[in-house]
């Protein structure tokens, strides 16, 4: 895991939305109790990128897409920084609560 500084709310959520901070990161700054929500927000998100990705008509696998009803890994890829914006701004939205403010 790389680590970086919390300047302020402001910086990180920028950062968050600007998709340069990791699911996993993200997720590590939210408390316990609401990481599993931001975690299935990510998770349909992913779901979305399979789908579109199935949609187009060409799977990364000769014989078709190997995760039929699961999310896939290489649409995620593909989508680098939007994937990461798309969760961020998930974050983002939970982050705002003070409640979900890990306090450590």
């Amino acid at each position: 895991m790389t680590a970086f500084t919390i300047e302020n709310p402001e910086t990180l959520t920028r950062q968050a939305v600007e998709g340069r901070l990791s699911k996993h990161a993200l997720a590590d700054l939210l408390p316990y109790e609401t990481r599993a929500a931001f975690l299935a927000s990510c998770a349909d998100i992913e779901r979305r990128y399979t789908d579109a990705c199935a949609a187009a008509g060409d799977p990364c696998l000769e014989s078709g897409c190997s995760c039929e009803g699961e999310a896939c890994l290489q649409p995620v890829l593909r989508a680098g920084t939007d994937y990461l914006k798309a969760c961020g701004a998930e974050w983002v939205r939970l982050f705002a609560d003070a409640r979900n403010r890990d306090r450590g």
